[in-house]
């Protein structure tokens, strides 16, 4: 069987990645490892190609499609050119936008997979149910993670188990499909090593939402947030396979790798309270032993030692930022940005929202990872339920503490309900949100600020080519920061070149300019 693994995670409604052009998730490599264990022929593209060329679905028996709730139209785009070169050829879409069974029908899919879904995958071709005929739906009514239609009606099978860890470590993902991706050497490649998450605190909603807009039942985690619904528990991969996916992505090219996960210091925890699930997002604390030998093990890589490559993490919780895990972190992974996630300055309403941490710990990690060298990057989020305006007068005030105390950039983002989440029955609510929220103005104020403190310093870069618009060559840091226009870029430079550039200017809240000084050999 032939299969086309397509990603089009946060194409919105254009069919093109507006923000984050540069992040590549794991979730699609990992399906691609589950087929390439079954002996499947498998692709992996990206939805702009396939939108730019359709007639490229013709040699392909079966489609899968990753996306989120904001992709529903370009997956149906897709969908919908599917049809007409494949027939009824196998449409599977999972991803984020698999947590509402209902958008099947929207899209004209075949087959939704909500929740892990390595085992669905594995179980739907090892038995045949899907093959390069088709679909056998008789056999479908058995297949738990699983939404379909049959004789126009919505079949939603029950969500599979969370996987333990030992079940899990089984899947490994493709690290071959990487080069699927357009300017994957220069893109920050998503490596999972935690899933699901710690913080099983169920929120208190009753004070913040109408009794109608309350959840049915309690939903644990933060109430804005689908990964516990979604992943369960926080469990973490082992430091072996790890190691050897980071590596197989350097063989194939790639620079910039992030540890993903929704909180890196939640690796390890797990295996302390063990065989017992982590449902506890404060003690057991870091599991520093386990962290040192992970990042340990990954820097002594030599395209890592030589700054080549960079290894980055993602999401840490204010309330495990400890000052043995900033020093930890520091010492492995020094000149990376760290995101903390602080979301609001109410602290009631911090509370309200099941947040496991406090106003004060969150400066507190802000100051302690830039002591140790790492570059804070703070979460806020605005138009959140419950929001007054004296929320947004705190929150405008931490954003300025934050920014004093060692915030590199806030990154504000407006609320949206998740499917799953606490707070999902707001999607049928209307949302007021101001256009020029103070928090986002407040952010881009902040970021325009932070940005001009970089001007005299140096950043290696990556020249990944020519901005479409200023014809220069653009470069992105390979510790990751914002995209570098090179003043000073010849005729002698070229893709993939590596070079040191000393910033000189900051044309947008988005950009700065630089100028070669070196360039790596």
């Amino acid at each position: 069987m032939e299969a086309l693994i397509i990603d089009a995670l946060a194409r919105g409604s254009y069919g093109k990645r507006m923000v984050t052009v540069d992040a590549i998730g794991a979730g699609p490599r990992t399906v691609a490892g589950v087929l390439e264990g079954l002996g499947v022929n498998v692709e992996l593209t990206v939805a702009e190609k396939v939108l730019e060329k359709p007639h490229m679905l013709r040699k392909y028996d079966a489609v899968m499609i990753s996306a989120m709730s904001i992709d529903e139209k370009t997956v149906a785009r897709i969908v919908k050119m599917w049809r007409r070169q494949r027939g009824s050829r196998a449409v599977i879409i999972g991803g984020p936008i698999a947590s509402d069974p209902d958008f099947i029908l929207r899209v004209g899919g075949d087959i939704g997979v909500h929740g892990e879904a390595e085992p669905v995958i594995e179980k739907l071709i090892e038995s045949g149910i899907v093959d390069e005929k088709g679909i056998d739906y008789t056999r479908l009514k058995d297949v738990c993670g699983t939404a379909y239609v049959l004789d126009s009606r919505l079949i939603v099978n029950k969500r599979c188990p969370i996987m333990t860890r030992q079940m899990w470590e089984k899947y490994r993902p493709s690290t071959r499909a990487i080069q699927g991706y357009p300017l994957y050497w220069a893109a920050r490649v998503y490596v999972e090593t935690v899933r699901g998450c710690s913080n099983y605190t169920i929120p208190e909603l009753a004070e913040v939402l109408p009794e109608e807009l309350l959840p049915d039942k309690p939903v644990p985690g933060c109430a804005y947030c689908s990964v516990i619904p979604l992943w369960g528990y926080a469990r973490s991969r082992s430091i072996d396979l790890v190691y050897r996916e980071v590596k197989e992505l350097i063989d194939y090219g790639v620079h910039r790798i992030v540890l993903s996960g929704p909180d890196f210091l939640d690796y390890g925890r797990d295996w302390l309270v063990e065989p017992r699930p982590l449902v506890n997002p404060r003690n057991p604390g870091p599991n520093i032993q386990a962290i040192r030998q992970l990042l340990r093990r990954l820097t002594s890589i030599p395209e890592v030692s030589s700054g080549e490559v960079s290894i980055m993490v993602e999401n840490v919780k204010p309330s495990l930022v400890t000052e043995a895990a900033a020093e930890t972190l520091g010492k492995y992974l020094k000149g990376t940005p760290v995101h903390i996630g602080a979301e609001t300055g109410d602290a009631w309403l911090l509370k309200k929202l099941g947040r496991p941490t406090t106003i004060r710990e969150t400066v507190e990690a802000v100051k302690r990872l830039k002591k140790h060298g790492l570059r804070p990057y703070v979460y806020i989020m605005y138009c959140l339920p419950g929001e007054t305006s004296k929320t947004i007068q705190k929150t405008v005030r931490l954003m300025e503490t934050l920014y004093r105390v060692g915030a590199e950039k806030i990154t504000a983002y407006r609320f949206m309900p998740l499917p799953l989440s606490a707070l999902e029955k707001l999607a049928i609510a209307e949302i007021r949100c101001m256009y020029n929220h103070p928090v986002k103005q407040k952010a881009i104020e902040i970021n325009k600020r932070a940005k001009k403190r970089m001007i005299g310093k140096r950043v290696r870069v990556i020249v990944v080519g020519k901005h479409p618009k200023l014809g220069k060559w653009i470069g992105y840091p390979i510790n990751h920061g914002p995209v570098v226009v090179i003043e000073n870029g010849n005729k002698d430079l070229r893709e993939k070149d590596i070079v040191t550039i000393r910033i000189v200017g900051v044309p947008s809240d988005r950009m700065v300019e630089g100028v070669i000084v070196e360039k790596m050999k």
